[in-house]
């Protein structure tokens, strides 16, 4: 039954404590550390199964990295979903509230959303159109979100040093995507695989290290003192 405040009490008359407060404790507990060695086991056997798939196992279509329907692809878009997570139960529980945070989490669950389901390639498709170049908008607000999130952390030298390292891995694997492409056929032959293989590696990687930031972000919401936005 619950008490006059809402909240569920048991037969021995103990308050429990659920809702959003309940995931945001629980969610802080995870160890940012335990995160990296559970992703970079997950991300070592695909990109390794991703480059037998290449040079010797065609067959193992579950294993190719370039494919929308590949193990890689479902778990690159779960990182994306996670850090959105976590960086929107780090704006829940930070005071003052953030605008930053609140610009940056949705961003990451639209490349999740992205990631999960071909969207930019489909729009890439329908309109001609190289898709960086259309996702120029998406680009500056992440952008403007991002450096938000970095102000906001300023005097958090591990935080910003896991969000700087995060971008500067998905900015180098943009930059991979678009090289893979240059030269024409015979040239885009001969770097196409290492390219692509690099690629996806670094937007899982980079995913990966803005999910830990979000760990540790969160850690720090809900046991120090406010700060101030600046």
């Amino acid at each position: 039954m619950p008490n006059g405040d809402g909240v569920p009490e048991t037969d021995e008359g103990v308050l429990e404590w659920s809702g959003p407060g309940r995931l945001v404790e629980l969610a802080s507990k995870v160890p940012g550390v335990v995160v990296a060695v559970v992703s970079a086991v997950a991300i070592g056997v695909l990109v390794v199964m991703g480059t037998l798939q290449r040079v010797a196992f065609p067959e193992w279509g579950a294993a190719n990295l370039d494919s929308e329907a590949s193990v890689a692809t479902w778990f690159s878009a779960a990182l994306l979903w996670a850090a959105a997570l976590w960086w929107l139960l780090v704006g829940m529980s930070t005071r003052p509230r953030s605008l930053a945070i609140w610009m940056w989490w949705p961003i990451l669950a639209f490349l999740a959303l992205d990631e999960g389901n071909a969207i930019h390639e489909r729009l890439e498709q329908w309109s001609g159109i190289d898709w960086q170049l259309l996702y120029i908008p998406v680009m500056g607000l992440a952008a403007v979100a991002w450096w938000g999130v970095v102000r906001r952390y300023r005097k958090q030298a591990r935080i910003v040093a896991l969000l700087v390292a995060g971008a500067t891995f998905w900015f180098v694997a943009l930059g991979l995507e678009l090289v893979q492409n240059w030269g024409g056929s015979p040239v885009r032959a001969t770097i196409y695989v290492p390219t692509m293989i690099t690629e996806e590696a670094l937007e899982m990687i980079g995913s990966t290290v803005l999910l830990i930031a979000a760990t540790l972000a969160l850690a720090k919401s809900i046991r120090a003192e406010p700060e101030s936005d600046g």
